[in-house]
């Protein structure tokens, strides 16, 4: 198993090596680094999971650094922990508005440290296998020929493909709440009948507008996912266009 990389960057030889000693000896591999520009360039290419990284550097600060990390899609998700003197309020405003995601004071306190380090670490994690699941989800639903709706228990539009966008006649989904808009439609049952927590499954028909009646309908299959406790936690709606006889 890989160990967890850190890049450490500090213009003090005696404060990397400590760093070093310490996280070595805790199971993470150790990258140097002793400017702001080395330290950007070391990020490109070693890849680290997170960046303990001080203020005062020359070339670069450790403010521009941070910003420049943030500024940028590969790095703008590394963790970033940034080593300030003791009680310098001023700096980790600085460093809050720059994009610092912690803060350490000299002199090093090892296992706030490392405490600090693991929390950041897993959480990093957390959002990476978030992202990938949900990366998986929308290749997933990409490739379907039914028109598939995720959506949360307030009914508010998590996920939506391509085909139920061409559907539905959704191009932005942004705060469209699923409930709202299918009330605006000609369903083949009442409205009241979607929010009823009986059935888990409802099978409907949605027609064409008044307006277009040569258009074709489109069945339809929502059902609502329970926990435990039979609260709603989620709803999916899949769509699927009737052919014409």
């Amino acid at each position: 198993m890989n160990k967890p990389k850190i890049l450490v960057a500090d213009d003090i030889k005696q404060n990397v090596k400590l760093l070093k000693v310490i996280l070595t000896a805790s199971e993470y591999d150790v990258i140097e680094a002793y400017d702001g520009e080395e330290t950007l360039e070391k990020v490109q290419t070693e890849n680290p999971e997170l960046i303990l990284l001080d203020i005062m550097m020359p070339k670069l600060s450790g403010f521009e650094v941070c910003k420049k990390l943030r500024a940028n899609d590969r790095t703008k998700n590394i963790p970033v922990i940034m080593i300030t003197a003791l009680h310098e309020m001023d700096d980790r405003i600085k460093g809050i508005e720059a994009g610092a995601d912690d803060f350490i004071s000299k002199p090093f306190n090892k296992v706030e440290l490392l405490a600090r380090i693991k929390s950041l670490l897993s959480m990093r994690q957390t959002t990476t296998e978030k992202k990938e699941v949900s990366d998986v989800l929308e290749s997933i639903l990409l490739d379907l020929s039914e028109g598939i709706v995720v959506a949360g228990k307030q009914w508010e539009i998590k996920n939506i493909n391509k085909t139920a966008q061409e559907i539905l006649h959704i191009k932005d989904t942004q705060n469209v709440n699923l409930l709202t808009y299918l009330s605006q439609l000609n369903l083949s049952i009442p409205i009241e009948m979607l929010t009823s927590t009986q059935e888990n499954t409802i099978n409907f028909q949605i027609s064409p507008p008044d307006t277009q009646p040569s258009l074709t309908k489109t069945t339809a299959k929502l059902t609502k996912i329970f926990d435990e406790h039979k609260n709603i936690v989620g709803i999916t709606l899949i769509l699927k266009k009737e052919t014409l006889k």
